[in-house]
């Protein structure tokens, strides 16, 4: 946890250099959509996810703890000046496990930064009917003539309701609405 502590500490300053050399100017803000789509893996043996998803749903069935993840983010930027880095909150809507016949829902809210490069860390709650929890996401968001390709892992951190997870996802954004 320090580790990752200090690694966002490094990302949110590595640029503070840059921005106070710079003219200031307003702040701009965008509003970005897309969907998603990726992996998730739930840190816990076959037998004991089985059995949390059985007792949830009115039939029995045999599962897997890898499943597919699919779904839709919405993000605001809040543009730093003339540079392309910006703070972010991130909405996203996700089903998880539909290979399985699962349609295990949730919904996380993230905070971040995102680097002229395209770096990005970013953490907020998650919930979803087996419990709440806190999320953690890395990635690198790729920008190609106007359209935005995010890369990013999470971690969602074990508690009392829920085992840890992790996710490799990545989809589209495009910008619905630009304010300067």
């Amino acid at each position: 946890m320090r580790l990752f502590v200090a690694g966002l500490a490094l990302l949110l300053f590595s640029n503070l250099g840059l921005l106070a050399q710079e003219p200031v100017t307003p702040a701009a803000y965008d509003l970005i959509v897309g969907p998603r789509i990726g992996i998730s893996y739930v840190f816990t043996s076959a037998k004991e996810f089985t059995d949390a998803i059985n007792e949830r749903r009115d039939e029995e069935g045999s599962y897997v703890p890898l499943m597919s993840v699919f779904g839709v983010a919405a993000e605001q930027r809040l543009l730093l000046g003339e540079t392309t880095s910006h703070f972010a909150a991130q909405e996203l809507l996700l089903l998880t496990g539909m290979e399985q016949s699962l349609a295990l829902l949730s919904g996380s809210f993230l905070m971040g930064y995102r680097d002229a490069m395209g770096l990005e860390a970013g953490f907020g709650p998650t919930m979803s009917p087996t419990g709440m929890g806190v999320v953690i996401a890395v990635g690198w968001t790729i920008t190609y003539r106007g359209v935005y390709i995010p890369i990013d892992l999470s971690f969602v951190l074990p508690n009392r309701q829920r085992p840890a997870n992790v996710a490799l996802t990545t989809g589209f954004n495009f910008v619905l609405k630009s304010v300067n």
